[in-house]
């Protein structure tokens, strides 16, 4: 039961965090881009399987569950992309001084896969395959190894008919 109490009591702190940086570090990104659907699904899927809603369980405990979800979906209001300091990830920013190089490839049909290589791990964006050249222009302020897919190129290269 203590238990309970703890998990809400951490849970609206996340919140809390997160109402933070909708209202503070959302305002600073420059180039809005999308982490991993598919990641944030797992991540959905885990909750609900760990601390499942039913009717059989005490109010504490449903409270905790719906807390957990509300804290898990808050977090897609949080933007992610780039700003002036560097790449912004959901709880952390990727300075531009640490990244050493950037690669940019195609994914699906219409978007673009941003990785980012520190000395410490990868890190990456997805974005629309309309917004590269816009990308390209962020990325050539900072960085200076910039490596594009051979596809892509092709894309930039595309003009509009009018």
């Amino acid at each position: 039961m203590m238990w309970n109490y703890l998990l809400c009591f951490l849970f609206i702190a996340c919140l809390v965090v997160e109402i933070y940086f909708i209202l503070k570090r959302n305002r600073t990104i420059v180039m809005k881009g999308k982490d991993d659907f598919f990641s944030f699904t797992l991540i959905v899927l885990f909750a609900l399987v760990i601390f499942p809603l039913s009717d059989a369980d005490t109010l504490p405990a449903n409270i905790r569950n719906i807390l957990l979800l509300v804290a898990i979906f808050g977090s897609a209001a949080i933007k992610r992309g780039f700003s002036e300091k560097g790449m912004e990830k959901i709880f952390y920013t990727v300075r531009w001084e640490d990244i050493q190089e950037v690669h940019i490839d195609a994914y699906q049909t219409a978007k673009i896969k941003v990785v980012c290589q520190t000395k410490k791990g990868k890190h990456k964006l997805f974005f629309g395959k309309y917004k590269l050249k816009e990308v390209l222009r962020v990325l050539e302020q900072h960085v200076s190894n910039i490596y594009i897919q051979s596809a892509l190129e092709d894309t930039l290269n595309m003009k509009k008919c009018v």
